[in-house]
């Protein structure tokens, strides 16, 4: 039965090629030294035109680490960021379960072949990804994950992201690989403060001393990126199992800024006629609106409003139970 559902996956995603030549090749990893010849891709790749994060830290990350590296993801995927990082344990499994509880979009950059799990016990999360992002790799398919091959992987981590946010780090790590290539990228870095005695924190506090900009709210991130809440205009996600899986597909595709619904359409591969639907459903339920004909965009609560929705709700809180203080709301 399991063999009979993995067929019925790889048909929905089958993996595509798409090399430099292509226009859909991401222009962020055009502009990088040692830009990779061709990528193996299953669902789709980062839009050029969506400010985009990665969160990466260590694979044995403390909880402390997991929960803030998805409340973070959580929340700036609800501004429209997609989350990049590459499926390891701990920090980066906690990221891209945070943008997906978020309703965001994320993706994983493999150092394996773009049809393998790696590790197996995310195999879930490496279907979620597919669905509501992408799982992409330079390496061709049945290719294996080979430690040779995540060290090259990391520089593609960073290319595709606009910031780079570490969570928690030892002194020496590989993620201080990804960081390397991040500021020989010329891309901004964010490291999260820790206690002197952790050694997760090791790597985050020195990369503060040798000038990485200190993380300590979504705030931060968001001005870097130009999105601040003009007006105190939040997202509220929705909520783990409020949404169909085709609803919270097509509400992933959404972004504050309005998209035709012939784009959306050809993005997500739906007819108008069955997304006409699904878009109407999701303004009904309160996440999406029409600000002209045809046009369609994630919908925006102001501060006070959006507390009183959330009571409504039962109390939602977002992705983790975190402080919202600490995240800056």
């Amino acid at each position: 039965m399991r063999g009979g559902f993995e067929r019925s996956f790889s048909e929905r995603f089958p993996i595509r090629e798409i090399t430099p030549l292509d226009p859909e090749f991401p222009e962020r990893l055009r502009q990088i030294p040692d830009c990779p010849s061709c990528l193996y891709l299953r669902g789709e790749l980062p839009s050029d035109l969506s400010p985009s994060v990665s969160i990466i830290g260590a694979r044995d990350g403390s909880p402390y680490g997991r929960e803030i590296a998805e409340a973070f993801a959580g929340a700036l995927a609800g501004r429209g960021v997609s989350i990049v990082s590459g499926m390891a344990r701990g920090i980066d499994t906690a990221g891209h379960w945070g943008a997906l509880k978020g309703g965001g979009r994320t993706y994983a950059v493999l150092g394996c072949g773009a049809d393998i799990c790696y590790p197996r016990s995310n195999y879930e999360l490496y279907e979620r990804i597919a669905e509501q992002g992408g799982i992409l790799s330079e390496f061709p398919a049945g290719t294996a994950p080979l430690p040779a091959n995540f060290v090259r992987r990391n520089r593609l981590i960073s290319g595709l992201s606009d910031a780079v946010l570490v969570i928690e780090a030892k002194e020496r790590s590989g993620t201080s690989i990804t960081v390397g290539h991040a500021l020989e990228q010329g891309k901004q870095v964010f490291a999260l403060p820790g206690r002197i005695t952790d050694h997760l924190s090791f790597g985050c506090n020195q990369l503060i001393r040798q000038g990485a900009e200190l993380l300590s709210c979504v705030e931060d991130v968001l001005s870097f990126l130009h999105l601040e809440r003009e007006g105190e205009l939040l997202l509220l996600p929705p909520k783990e199992g409020e949404l169909s899986k085709l609803q919270r597909k097509v509400f992933s595709a959404l972004d504050t800024k309005s998209i035709h619904i012939e784009e959306l359409s050809r993005l997500l591969g739906l007819p108008t006629e069955k997304l006409s639907g699904i878009l109407l459903e999701l303004e009904l339920l309160g996440f999406s609106e029409s600000p002209k004909c045809a046009y369609y965009r994630r919908r925006c609560f102001q501060k006070t409003a959006d507390r009183g929705e959330m009571e409504k709700r039962d109390g939602a809180e977002g992705p983790c139970n975190i402080s919202k203080d600490l995240l800056g709301f």
